[in-house]
């Protein structure tokens, strides 16, 4: 399965995104990815630690930049044991900038 669409990001941080379903696999990825991470983190008291130890399971995010369809973009990508999602944000066609507050979104189940 194989998922793919546009998001946006309001002045209060409040993600929209292009179907109901992106949404909702979004917030399963996110919510799994970071249950994992927060009992590390409140187990360690230790960010990086708790980032090892939630990668032993499965379950990693990674901000930087990636190659997505033969360009770079500055991306961030989840991994659970379920999905790889990778989001990533729209360019300004005049100035060439990224656009913080909408961008893409592609999801792979493993």
């Amino acid at each position: 399965m194989e998922l793919e669409g546009w998001w946006t990001k309001d002045e209060g941080g409040y993600m929209d995104f292009e179907t109901d379903q992106l949404r909702r696999i979004y917030e399963a990825i996110t919510d799994q990815y970071y249950q994992v991470y927060n009992r590390y983190a409140e187990t360690f008291d230790d960010e990086e630690l708790a980032q090892e130890k939630a990668g032993e399971e499965g379950y990693r995010m990674v901000t930087d930049y990636k190659t997505i369809e033969g360009r770079q973009e500055f991306a961030t990508s989840y991994t659970t044991p379920t999905y790889q999602m990778d989001m990533w944000y729209e360019t300004d066609p005049i100035s060439g900038k990224r656009v913080y507050d909408k961008g893409y979104l592609r999801i792979l189940k493993q």
